[in-house]
């Protein structure tokens, strides 16, 4: 499962029943099978928050020596190189909002309201 703030930051957490390590693995760290450990928590999920660039990444979870999983919760699925399948997350650019000066509207004459 995929929660995703406005900010970039991405909660990545998923549940398998395992005492070996899961690792979040994806194109945001080179796919290096060791680089992104999760942490499994009180509840039986494994999570982790990270920051990603504003962009489309593929992603999987590595269970340490045993097997690649998929989360067909997150914002889709694409099959990769091997036949399988990689989890997509999409980060979308931050939203600032910024008000144009008066002068800027056509229907204002530059005027301020007073």
């Amino acid at each position: 499962m995929v929660d995703l703030e406005r900010s970039g930051l991405v909660t990545f957490t998923f549940r398998c029943n395992t005492s070996r390590q899961v690792y979040l693995v994806g194109d945001f760290n080179s796919w290096d099978a060791g680089a992104t450990p999760m942490r499994f928590g009180a509840n039986g999920m494994w999570s982790l928050t990270v920051k990603l660039p504003p962009g489309r990444h593929e992603f999987r979870y590595w269970e340490e020596g045993c097997a690649w999983h998929t989360d067909f919760a997150a914002f889709g699925v694409v099959r990769n190189a091997f036949g399988d399948f990689n989890s997509i997350v999409e980060v979308l650019p931050p939203l600032r909002l910024k008000a144009m000066p008066p002068e800027a509207y056509p229907f204002s004459g530059g005027q301020r309201r007073q």
